[in-house]
C-alpha cells in the first residue's frame, strides 16, 4: 500500500455533507467557526469566494469546489463585492427559486481524534479546485453530478451515499493538489519526491520495524546525511520525529477500538519495552494508555 492510500485508510476520514441548497437575490454563505475542514461544491450558477486578507474576491462557477483545510474565515456570496453585515447568512432560499440562483453543497472533512493527519497539516488555508484543473476532468465531473444527483432525488439512502462520495471527492482534491499546485514543502510534497516518496511507502508498510535513518535512507537511495538533509527541507521534521509521530497516532487508535494489551500495542508501534512505549505515548498526548483507554471505556 502506497503511504497515501495508507495514511488516507487510517486517519478515519468521515466527510459529511450538511447543506444542499440553492440561495437568490443577495446572500453569503460562512461556515468558518466549525472546527472542522469544510468544503463548499458549487452545483449550479455561480458566486464569489471573499478572503479577509485579500481584496480581489475568486469566482467561482458550476463545477468548482472550494476546501478550507483549517478553518479559514471566509465568505461565499452573490456579488463580487464583500457581503456586508446585513447581508443574510447561512439562510438558503424557501420553495422554488424565482429568479437567477446558485445551489451549494456544503460539507466537511472529519477525521478520527487526536488524529495528526500530514495531508491537512500540509495544505494552504484555502484551495479551489477549479473543474478545468484536473486530468480526469471527466471522473471529478462525474463524482460532482453524481452527488447533484443523490441531493436533489430524495432517494432512500441519499444522505449515506453522499457522505461515501465525499469521501471519494477528498481523495481527488489531494491529487488534484499533487498534480496541479506541486508544493515545494510539506507531506503532500514528499509523496510527488521520489526518493521520499520510496522511503515513505517502506516505512507505512511496516512501522513496527526498526527503523533508523540509515535505513530510511537506504531506502530511498540515497546517503544518510543527504537524506536527513532533504528529508527535513521538504517534510518539516526529522526522520525519526516523523516516525515516532505516524507511531504514536497508529497507537493511540489501538489503544481506543481494540482490546490489545499495552504490551501488544508496543510491539505493534516498534517499541519491544512496554515502559519505554508507555512514557512516549504519555508525552505525545498528555496521558498514558491506560487513561486513554478507560476515558474511551467510559466516554
Amino acid at each position: 500500500m502506497d503511504s497515501l492510500s495508507e495514511i488516507l485508510q487510517s486517519s478515519r476520514l468521515d466527510a459529511k455533507v450538511f447543506l444542499h441548497s440553492s440561495f437568490c437575490g443577495s446572500w453569503a454563505v460562512d461556515t468558518s467557526g466549525s472546527r472542522q475542514a469544510t468544503f463548499h461544491v458549487v452545483a449550479r450558477g455561480a458566486c464569489w469566494l471573499h478572503m479577509p486578507d485579500s481584496d480581489q474576491p475568486e469566482p467561482l462557477r458550476a463545477g468548482d469546489l472550494v476546501m478550507f483545510p483549517h478553518d479559514a474565515e471566509h465568505a461565499i456570496s452573490s456579488t463580487e463585492q464583500r457581503p456586508g453585515v446585513d447581508v443574510p447568512r447561512n439562510q438558503p432560499t424557501e420553495g422554488v427559486p424565482t429568479g437567477p440562483s446558485t445551489s451549494l453543497i456544503c460539507g466537511y472533512f472529519a477525521f478520527g481524534e487526536n488524529r495528526w493527519n500530514p495531508l491537512l497539516e500540509a495544505m494552504p488555508s484555502y484551495l479551489i479546485i477549479r473543474s478545468e484543473m484536473t486530468s480526469d476532468t471527466g471522473h471529478m465531473e462525474s463524482l460532482v453530478n453524481f452527488m447533484i444527483y443523490e441531493a436533489e432525488a430524495g432517494r432512500e439512502g441519499a444522505d449515506v451515499v453522499i457522505n461515501r462520495l465525499s469521501d471519494v471527492l477528498f481523495i481527488h482534491v489531494v491529487r488534484t493538489y499533487i498534480a496541479q499546485y506541486k508544493p515545494d514543502t510539506g507531506f503532500i510534497a514528499a509523496l510527488a519526491d521520489n526518493k521520499l516518496a520510496a522511503s515513505l511507502n517502506v516505512f507505512h508498510q511496516q512501522p513496527e520495524k526498526s527503523w533508523s535513518v540509515e535505513l530510511l535512507a537506504k531506502a530511498a537511495g540515497m546517503s544518510r546525511s543527504g537524506f536527513a538533509e532533504h528529508f527535513h527541507h521538504i517534510i518539516g521534521q526529522t526522520p525519526m520525529q516523523y516516525v515516532t509521530q505516524w507511531r504514536m497516532q497508529t497507537a493511540y487508535d489501538l489503544v481506543i477500538t481494540t482490546q490489545l494489551s499495552t504490551q501488544q500495542i508496543a510491539e505493534q508501534s516498534g517499541y519491544q519495552s512496554e515502559a519505554s512505549f508507555a512514557k512516549v505515548f504519555k508525552k505525545a498526548f498528555g496521558k498514558g494508555p491506560g487513561a486513554v483507554r478507560r476515558e474511551g471505556d467510559s466516554g
